[in-house]
């Protein structure tokens, strides 16, 4: 998919009138509430479940007296915990469902000075499923990750196994990939299943009107089609703070195991050239990988704690690993515009530190590079909307350089 550049001022979209909707045990937030909100903040990370706060203000200056904590008697058992929530996020008659969860904690604020607030957070409803965090991989008959998340949630729950017990309403895109190598390195079931869903731009969340609890996972009418944005320094990237760290970085990685059938060892490398080799990097961009690797390429990585019990898992650790190492080496924290289709998981492409895009917002064939203009993957986002409007700041890491397009004819 090309990337879209983010336009700051367009006939097509507006980002003047940010705009949110809080619902409540299904029910909208009238505007008795909805004015007393002073920000609503939404998280996500792949590796984490989501969460909000939503800060209210808690003083009614007209009674002289606290509004929600402790409540009024119009406004008791409003934010009561445990209660169902959905937010929606986005600009006037443009909202993107953000989340569906429960109010997990209330904290009211009585300062010294100014006005008393009430932070209302929770989770993702998803959380009630975090019971016992597993290790396991996919290795054999290349799966994709949705017919991965079917077995997951076929799978009974059962003390030391993968398994959620639940079922579960898979609508994949019909182009995803089948996965050469799938590992599920000591998480929680849904927390790892949602990481899956952020990959590749689905929507994971419980069905209401399921009789029994169905998980939805993939596309979703909600959602559409996630664009992977550009962003260019000076224009459409607020704020860039990247980091080039070569501390975890080697030049080899080893993994070790047992062959129970053959009752021998395994043991495979796999090399940072032979990561080069398999992502066909430019003889430039190897050039320059090369100086680098003067810092570390005589480390080596030797894993011998993970269950290998073939050549190929061996083989396909391995390059995991060197590949997951090498694409930490650069990370950045970013804020943009308020975009809500900005989320963990998404690919983004960062310009402006030695690519600049031409006048119709593409980049031109042959640009030069630097170690920051590339491909990035989203780690995780923040979005807030508030006095001062509709704000996202994101950690990316990048992943490789930037797509080389024509200029459409």
């Amino acid at each position: 998919m090309a990337a879209a550049p983010i336009p700051i001022s367009s006939q097509k979209e507006t980002f003047y009138v940010p705009d949110f909707a809080i619902f409540i045990q299904d029910e909208v937030l009238g505007p008795r509430i909805m004015n007393d909100i002073l920000q609503v903040t939404y998280k996500d990370s792949l590796n984490e479940i989501d969460s909000f706060n939503i800060e209210i203000n808690n003083w009614d200056a007209d009674k002289r007296n606290f509004k929600f904590a402790p409540p009024q008697k119009e406004f008791e058992g409003i934010f009561d915990p445990g209660k169902k929530i959905e937010i929606r996020m986005g600009y006037y008659k443009n909202m993107r469902r953000m989340m569906r969860g429960v109010i997990t904690g209330l904290e009211p604020n009585y300062p010294e000075s100014g006005a008393s607030t009430l932070s209302v957070h929770g989770l993702n409803e998803l959380h009630q499923y975090r019971t016992e965090q597993h290790t396991f991989s996919w290795t054999e008959n290349k799966k994709t990750d949705t017919e991965i998340a079917e077995e997951l949630c076929k799978s009974p729950i059962r003390k030391g196994l993968p398994g959620l017990g639940l079922e579960i309403d898979p609508h994949p895109a019909q182009n995803e990939k089948h996965q050469d190598f799938v590992f599920m390195n000591n998480q929680f079931d849904i927390v790892f299943l949602l990481e899956l869903a952020r990959r590749n731009g689905y929507e994971i969340y419980l069905k209401d009107e399921a009789k029994t609890p169905t998980l939805f996972f993939g596309i979703s009418d909600l959602s559409g089609s996630v664009p992977v944005y550009q962003f260019e320094w000076g224009k459409s990237l607020i704020s860039f703070r990247p980091t080039l760290t070569t501390a975890n970085q080697v030049g080899d990685v080893v993994v070790r195991g047992w062959d129970r059938k053959a009752n021998k060892p395994i043991e495979e490398h796999y090399a940072l050239k032979d990561l080069w080799k398999d992502e066909k990097l430019s003889k430039s961009e190897i050039a320059r990988q090369e100086q680098i690797a003067k810092a570390y390429g005589n480390r080596i990585e030797v894993i011998t704690d993970e269950p290998i019990h073939t050549t190929k898992e061996a083989q396909s650790r391995a390059k995991a690993i060197m590949s997951d190492k090498h694409h930490k080496m650069v990370e950045a924290k970013c804020a943009t515009v308020g975009l809500p289709d900005l989320r963990s998981g998404c690919s983004v492409e960062i310009l402006g530190f030695g690519v600049k895009t031409n006048s119709q917002g593409v980049v031109p064939p042959g640009a030069a590079s630097s170690d920051f203009d590339g491909e990035y993957i989203v780690l995780d986002s923040t979005h807030t909307i508030g006095g001062s409007g509709y704000r996202t700041e994101f950690s990316a890491r990048r992943k490789g350089d930037v797509t080389q397009r024509k200029p459409k004819s």
